[in-house]
């Protein structure tokens, strides 16, 4: 799968996961929620990034609300789904949940309990391994204020050298930094702005 599978050109929300008085996913919500959305012209969504609270959900409450979007979403809109894990087998096996589930794209926030052991080689065996699996393209999540580890631009560099690896969501807020990925993985590679700031 080459970098051009999924273009990352456009806004692409991350949006929230609605929740019941319960603590349960508001399916129904979601539904209407994105129904409005689509009137934007939007060019496609996050799901159960940071915004969507992807980490409180099961891993079936995942895969529903991949589902529940993917049916209420048109398909010229991308479709890119949180499905980072902290180990790397079960980082794979969500990954293919949701390419069954309708994903375009998956996007993969680093491992980060043993933050301090999360070496750049380290991660770029594990985005490797993950890239590797995919049914669909990989979009590496680099989210430092909440996981205290932060893909340095060359490490980036080195997984974006993956042919199913196709972006990054840097939402460091550092500008440098992100110069510096763009001129170390070239036009084919596509970095995101995560951080309200830059706009």
């Amino acid at each position: 799968m080459g970098k051009a599978a999924v273009l990352l050109r456009g806004v692409f929300p991350p949006i929230p996961t609605p929740f019941d008085g319960r603590g349960d996913v508001a399916y129904q919500s979601l539904v209407e929620n994105v129904r409005r959305w689509n009137q934007y012209d939007l060019a496609g969504y996050v799901v159960l990034g940071s915004n969507g609270e992807g980490v409180y959900l099961s891993e079936e409450e995942k895969v529903r609300v991949w589902e529940t979007v993917r049916e209420a979403v048109p398909e010229d809109k991308v479709l890119i789904a949180g499905a980072g894990c902290e180990s790397t087998r079960q980082t794979i096996a969500l990954v293919r949940r949701a390419a069954q589930a309708g994903a375009d794209a998956v996007l993969l926030v680093t491992p980060h309990y043993y933050a301090g052991r999360m070496t750049p080689e380290s991660l770029i065996r594990h985005y490797e391994a993950v890239a590797d699996s995919s049914p669909v393209p990989v979009v590496l999540y680099t989210v430092p204020k909440f996981t205290q580890v932060d893909l340095d631009a060359a490490t980036i560099a080195r997984i974006a050298r993956h042919p199913n690896v196709i972006g990054v969501k840097d939402t460091s807020g550092n500008l440098a930094k992100m110069a510096d990925t763009v001129r170390l993985t070239g036009p084919d590679f596509q970095v995101l702005a995560g951080s309200a700031g830059f706009f």
